[in-house]
């Protein structure tokens, strides 16, 4: 969503002050008597429906949805619903960094991470030198024993203290691909599935109202965060949406978004380094306030990065391979009044775009059906919209998949 200073709050803003100048200025005593509080309160009422459609203009959007749907012959069905009172810009709100940007960023994580395992490896290679050359120490020690018995005795116990390296190695070697998935062995599916969602496997948060605030961003991010949690330690969260919407901000210090719009990249960088919080510890508000959290978090990521080095949208099997090894996937997608009507079905509008990244708001995809040729989506607009705060997305449609980012979390 485009950065708009929201209507509501400024109406708000502007009628307290007005109230306030007229009771405490003698100098416009002759201003207050002619202008009383009951027309500023009707004028602030009208200035208040001016913000939201009309039923009128509802209805006339929802024909022109209708219309399109008949025209198309396409496979999803729209119904008249809360969020088609507010204008798109009022309820999404996603503002992809500039490709170059997302670019050098991605470039900059590949290059840290390729170092980092260089770095893993070369210590790695320096401990098999180190204990080979112990094995031969030791081999010549037993060698010049005498004593038969107690040379059997002493490779009985270099063979138990090898077995016990090798577990602890192998230990450390599962440990280690743990750090790079959330997806125990035990959970996941296969990559072969003609189908396979995380909803109906029952590892998924439940669908979260993100209000009239631009926060899609945040919501994302903590739908992403919750899921992914679960799937590897067993354990429901339920993330605050306000702390991401307060306090989080990039890796160079920007701040990650706000009820105008954001971009959850922003919030993986600052988990990187901080925790979540929990919404118990800063309820949703539903507008923005200001960053008290003082306590530290043990909520934090591993790693991040988008599905495509250049941040594009994954062809179906790049997306297929994400959702089986990290769970949930951040993305965003191009909402249009036919998005927001939708009811049930496969969304197909396939409506127009200037490129792949023209997208304007942040979703959580969760699985996919290849009899469908859809993705299963998470929205935030509550449980009330789509199919239980759900919608099928068909591949390719709207620019689904742009930004594509999965996030390893940490292990209890």
């Amino acid at each position: 969503m485009l950065r708009k200073t929201s209507s509501f709050y400024s109406l708000i803003l502007t009628l307290s002050l007005l109230l306030l100048f007229l009771s405490s200025s003698p100098e416009n005593l002759q201003l207050s008597a002619r202008t009383t509080k009951s027309e500023i309160l009707k004028r602030y009422k009208q200035d208040k429906e001016a913000v939201l459609r009309s039923p009128e203009e509802m209805k006339a959007m929802m024909k022109t949805v209708v219309d399109d749907i008949k025209k198309r012959n396409l496979k999803f069905t729209v119904e008249l619903n809360e969020m088609m009172k507010y204008q798109i810009s009022q309820i999404a709100g996603t503002k992809p960094p500039a490709e170059d940007e997302l670019k050098k960023k991605e470039e900059e994580r590949r290059k840290k991470e390729e170092l980092e395992r260089q770095q893993r490896e070369k210590k790695r290679q320096e401990e098999l030198r180190r204990q080979e050359e112990q094995r031969k120490k030791r081999e010549e020690e037993i060698e010049r024993e005498q004593n038969q018995k107690k040379q059997e005795e002493m490779r009985r116990q270099e063979e138990e203290r090898r077995k016990q390296e090798e577990k602890k190695r192998q230990d450390e070697m599962k440990k280690e691909e743990m750090m790079d998935r959330n997806i125990p062995a035990e959970i996941t599916p296969s990559i072969d599935l003609v189908a396979f969602n995380w909803r109906d496997s029952g590892l998924l948060s439940k669908v979260q109202y993100q209000g009239i605030c631009g926060s899609c961003w945040a919501f994302t991010s903590a739908a992403v965060y919750e899921a992914n949690y679960k799937m590897k330690n067993n354990k429901i969260l339920d993330i605050s949406e306000q702390f991401f919407l307060d306090c989080a901000k990039d890796k160079y210090g920007n701040d990650a978004g706000s009820c105008d719009g954001g971009w959850y990249g922003g919030v993986f960088d600052y988990l990187m380094q901080n925790g979540a919080f929990l919404e118990s510890d800063m309820p949703y508000k539903g507008k923005e306030g200001f960053c008290a959290v003082q306590k530290k978090s043990n909520y934090k990521i591993i790693k991040w990065g988008y599905i495509r080095r250049d941040a594009g949208i994954p062809s179906v099997q790049e997306m297929k391979e994400a959702i089986v090894k990290y769970g949930a996937i951040a993305a965003t997608v191009k909402v249009t009044p036919a998005f927001q009507a939708y009811k049930s079905g496969i969304f197909d509008e396939h409506a127009k775009v200037s490129g792949p990244n023209d997208v304007n708001h942040a979703i959580t995809i969760v699985g996919w059906d290849d009899n469908k040729k859809a993705y299963l989506v998470k929205n935030s607009w509550g449980p009330a919209w789509g199919e239980g705060g759900y919608i099928w997305v068909e591949y390719g449609c709207n620019n689904i998949g742009y930004g594509a980012a999965w996030v390893v979390v940490v292990s209890e």
